[in-house]
């Protein structure tokens, strides 16, 4: 399995490394039809994902044979070449893998599906959101057979970190004639959400950067947010004994009501003491803000940092003596970030995930059919946007009648649906109060011991439901 655990909340979790947040001056229209054009070639059509998907199949049919054999069982169907045929017959959430492709049709009309997803911002791009978007897109037209045999039409549009361009994304959206809304990370949701409740259309999946989305009642999660990573990293203090817990958190909205509504509740709640360090949001120097942790006491350190946070937190914690527990989101846990890192620093770190780490058929399809279908890179987070997508185009073919209505009621009804490497979702009743649109919050915990060696140790003996752990 490659290290494509990371957890959900990597887009939040980077703002905390932002240098600025200047909105670009211009109406909200022509902002919203500029920035579609960085992701025209990738996903504009069924036409476009399945003649890739076609042109790129003979070339990389070996190679992931090669990738994936190592995690799955062999299997006495004929290999076709494409990606489910390297898979046959294995269970995963949507029951068995096909023995072999089957193409969407061209000739029936597309099903439409929007996406927001911020990039080209210094306070935060993230490509591999859409990346990956597109990637399970074209996987389904070519080799998933569309929604019954209608394809996907996956029309993202780029957001920059700035109310306008958000809204602008929403009507586009309610424009297309999308049956639903994907994000990737939307951090100016505040405004996109509004327009999309108007419109009666759902918004599924991606990262939920505000809290504005996690209350929402027009999107659905499959995801914990930074909610369910604070009351599992709270948790697991606690069952190893730890006395005194520190959390580390940008002041912004989406963490400090996270951290003091849920994390801290749930960590009194088990017999911790809890120590608060807030830091700025924008250009934090992460030597006091650290030093304040290992000053507190604390024997147990969560630090709500992602993107160039990730390194100095890890070697630097060492370096002021602390010998507790880090705790860190699986942002910190990629590839890049990881190389930097001493193993033995490394292993010591716990980091959170919203994959199973036995699921091994899941997460090797993911490699493989990023590897086939990804026009540029698609891992790390471009795990949460992959689940989502997949995630909705299996809920799309149990409908009679595909439309934004049916998409609504099909996931406000949900209960333990089956999720793509993931936790079964439910959205019927509330997994985390006061926050309806995080259908499944719940985490595991793993360590990795060596740069993508060995298989990443599970620390939490499996699935933290924090659905349970908040006190009434």
């Amino acid at each position: 399995m490659k290290r494509t655990l990371a957890a959900v909340m990597v887009g939040v979790l980077a703002l905390a490394a932002c240098t600025e947040s200047d909105s670009d001056e211009g109406s909200a229209t022509t902002t919203a039809e500029s920035t579609t054009e960085p992701t025209d070639e990738a996903a504009t059509g069924d036409t476009t994902t399945v003649e890739t998907a076609e042109s790129t199949t003979d070339d990389t049919a070996a190679d992931d044979s090669d990738e994936t054999e190592a995690t799955t069982e062999p299997t006495t169907a004929p290999s076709d070449g494409s990606v489910v045929s390297e898979f046959a017959g294995e269970e995963w959430f949507a029951g068995t893998v096909p023995d072999s492709a089957t193409p969407a049709d061209d000739s029936l009309e597309p099903i439409v599906v929007a996406m927001i997803n911020q990039e080209n911002s210094p306070a935060g791009s993230f490509p591999e959101l859409r990346a990956a978007s597109e990637a399970a897109v074209a996987f389904i037209n070519a080799e998933l057979g569309g929604v019954n045999g209608r394809p996907i039409d996956l029309r993202p549009c780029i957001t920059d970190f700035s109310v306008e361009k958000s809204q602008a994304c929403a009507q586009e959206a309610a424009q297309s004639g999308a049956v639903a809304v994907t994000s990737g990370i939307d951090v100016g949701a505040n405004a996109s959400l509004p327009v999309l409740e108007q419109n009666g259309l759902p918004l599924v999946g991606g990262v939920p950067a505000t809290l504005a989305e996690m209350r929402a009642t027009n999107a659905t999660f499959f995801s914990g947010g930074t909610t369910g990573a604070y009351m599992a990293f709270a948790e697991h203090a606690a069952r190893e004994g730890r006395n005194k817990i520190a959390f580390a958190f940008g002041e912004f909205e989406s963490f400090e009501v996270p951290v003091k509504e849920y994390g801290v509740p749930v960590a009194e709640s088990l017999g911790l003491e809890t120590e608060l360090v807030p830091f700025p949001l924008i250009g934090a120097d992460m030597l006091p803000v650290l030093t304040a942790a290992v000053d507190s006491g604390a024997d147990a350190i969560v630090v709500g940092a992602a993107d160039t946070a990730c390194v100095p937190t890890m070697t630097l914690l060492p370096e002021l003596g602390f010998d507790g527990q880090l705790y860190l989101t699986g942002a910190c846990a990629a590839d890049e970030i990881l190389a930097q890192i001493p193993d033995d620093i490394q292993a010591d770190v716990i980091f959170n995930s919203e994959g199973g780490v036995d699921q091994t058929t899941e997460s090797a399809l993911f490699d493989a059919a990023t590897e086939r279908y990804a026009t540029e890179p698609a891992g790390g987070a471009g795990t949460v946007t992959f689940r989502s997508t997949l995630n909705l185009w299996n809920l799309l073919t149990s409908l009679e009648t595909v439309d934004a209505a049916a998409v609504s009621e099909a996931l406000a009804t949900s209960v333990d649906v089956p999720s793509f490497w993931g936790h079964p979702y439910t959205c019927a009743t509330e997994q985390v109060p006061g926050m309806p649109a995080l259908c499944a919050p719940q985490q595991q915990l793993l360590r990795f011991i060596d740069d993508g060696v060995s298989q990443p140790e599970d620390a939490s003996d499996g699935w933290i439901d924090v659905s349970t752990l908040l006190p009434s």
